[in-house]
């Protein structure tokens, strides 16, 4: 065996320029002197800044319109194949800085087309444009139609996004309709308007968003950072046959896997297997965990359990070993004294829960919730997910609480539907409650429950012998048509 590859992890979240909270102040254009340069209204400061340094790239998808972050944030995996600086601009639009792959990538108008391509591979329409801000590649990407736009220098900014619609700026549409009602439509005769009076009638905000469009003010991005995963893969020298070696030789993956998750302090919740064939299709394996972990036992007995029960169909040459999202664990503390689950002990709730599902299957182990209604067979229902407080004795209510808060006591065992009785096998010790409810939803039940010990008539519609005579029943009357059915039987 060799370990071919080793663990996936994310860089660290890049900042670009400067933090928030270091960003200038926005100018005060009441206080400062204009100065008009190639019909474009300007600062003395911004004449003296130095040009940007970066080069934007900007994507828009017109068929993203939810406001779910999952397409774009898929996308950004391929987007990071040119540059390791992705943003994400909601709802539906992307932000490279691929100023530093032009050496790798370039030409710029290479990179720009095979950036493009990218998108059409994925079958997705996408507006694009290349510009030296942020701001200025977005409202020309929005603003593009046929072909993309690039815009390379910095003095010519000013004047392709003096040719764009007000409405490529994406402002709340109040304020782009008093800048229609003003007679402006195009950015370029906004640029032409006085500062001052911009920002006294439409606010600030408006004309700060001009100043980076222009480069006159910084504006930091956000990169995007893919989630963390423990990704490790491991060739065989020989193949292996049979499933007793694939667990000794999953070992170290495991090992390993356990000490990503302790140095980042984190957990998971599923891992999968991958075992490749010389032939046939790769073989895969899926695990859960009851809850967040990162001990490398319970690692281990989960991936056993499944591999105990797998039937390889060919020899396998190689696998790999991949984790789920990582997960923040929880920081509980355990009572020294106490006995049982809380105590430390080998056979925990989550463990007891894992190796079932391992045996059994996922959909085979499951939990029950009560829900707030009275009809007894929709009351509840089942969850995937087990509330594993519970079982552990750190919250929730036992089941002798949940089943007894109601006048008459409610049994734990519900017939999957009720059985028709004879008045003559009736004997009702209490009783009735009544229970009137569902006419809103076409399922409308009135009924009069009473609880009754069991006789010989319906002990052999229960299974005979198999039910102890003077079990106590759950029994009800139908009040439209006086029928008596057997609905639940006490423990």
């Amino acid at each position: 065996m060799t370990p071919a590859t080793a663990t996936a992890a994310a860089p660290a979240p890049p900042i670009a320029l400067a933090t928030a909270a270091a960003l200038p102040p926005p100018v005060q254009p009441a206080q400062e002197p204009l100065r008009r340069a190639r019909g474009v209204l300007q600062t003395p400061q911004a004449v003296s800044r130095p040009r940007s340094r970066q080069l934007w790239y900007a994507a828009v998808f017109p068929a993203l319109t939810e406001a779910d972050p999952g397409p774009l944030q898929k996308l950004c995996l391929h987007a990071q194949r040119f540059t390791s600086f992705v943003s994400i601009e909601p709802p539906n639009a992307l932000l490279l800085d691929i100023k530093g792959s032009l050496k790798l990538l370039g030409p710029l108008e290479t990179l720009h087309a095979n950036i493009d391509a990218c998108w059409r591979d994925l079958a997705l329409e996408a507006r694009s444009a290349t510009a030296p801000t942020t701001l200025a590649a977005l409202w020309c990407a929005r603003g593009a139609e046929d072909h993309p736009v690039v815009i390379e220098d910095l003095g010519t900014l000013a004047g392709h996004l003096g040719k764009l619609p007000i409405a490529c700026t994406a402002w709340d549409p109040q304020r782009l309709q008093t800048l229609r009602a003003m007679g402006v439509t195009r950015v370029g005769e906004l640029l032409r308007l006085p500062r001052a009076g911009l920002a006294r009638r439409l606010g600030t905000a408006m004309v700060w968003d001009l100043d980076i469009a222009l480069a006159r003010q910084p504006a930091p991005r956000r990169a995007f950072v893919a989630r963390e995963r423990f990704r490790e893969r491991c060739d065989f020298e020989s193949e292996i046959e049979t499933a007793a070696y694939l667990q000794k030789a999953l070992e170290p993956l495991i090992e390993r896997c356990a000490q990503f998750l302790r140095e980042r302090q984190a957990g998971v919740q599923t891992l999968r297997l991958k075992l490749r064939h010389r032939e046939i299709a790769a073989t895969r394996v899926q695990a859960g965990l009851a809850s967040i972990t990162s001990e490398r036992r319970r690692l281990a007995e989960v991936l056993a359990q499944k591999l105990t029960r797998l039937e390889l169909e060919a020899p396998v040459r190689s696998m790999e070993l991949i984790s789920g999202a990582l997960l923040p664990l929880s920081a509980a503390s355990l009572d020294a004294f106490a006995g049982g689950l809380s105590g430390g002990g080998r056979d925990t709730a989550p463990q007891l829960v894992e190796r079932l599902r391992a045996r059994l299957g996922e959909e085979a182990v499951y939990g029950v919730i009560s829900i707030p209604e009275h009809r007894p067979e929709a009351a509840w229902r089942r969850v995937h997910e087990l509330r594993l407080t519970s079982l552990l004795g750190s919250g929730g209510k036992r089941a002798d609480q949940v089943m007894t808060h109601h006048d008459m006591p409610r049994p734990v065992w519900l017939l999957d539907a009720p059985l028709p009785l004879s008045e003559t096998d009736i004997r009702a010790e209490a009783g009735p409650e009544r229970i009137e409810s569902g006419w809103w939803d076409g399922k409308g039940v009135a009924r009069d429950y009473y609880i009754a010990r069991q006789i010989d008539g319906i002990a052999r519609q229960l299974g005979g012998e198999q039910q102890p005579q003077g079990a106590r029943l759950w029994v009800f009357q139908e009040r439209h048509s006086k029928r008596w059915y057997l609905h639940g039987v006490f423990a």
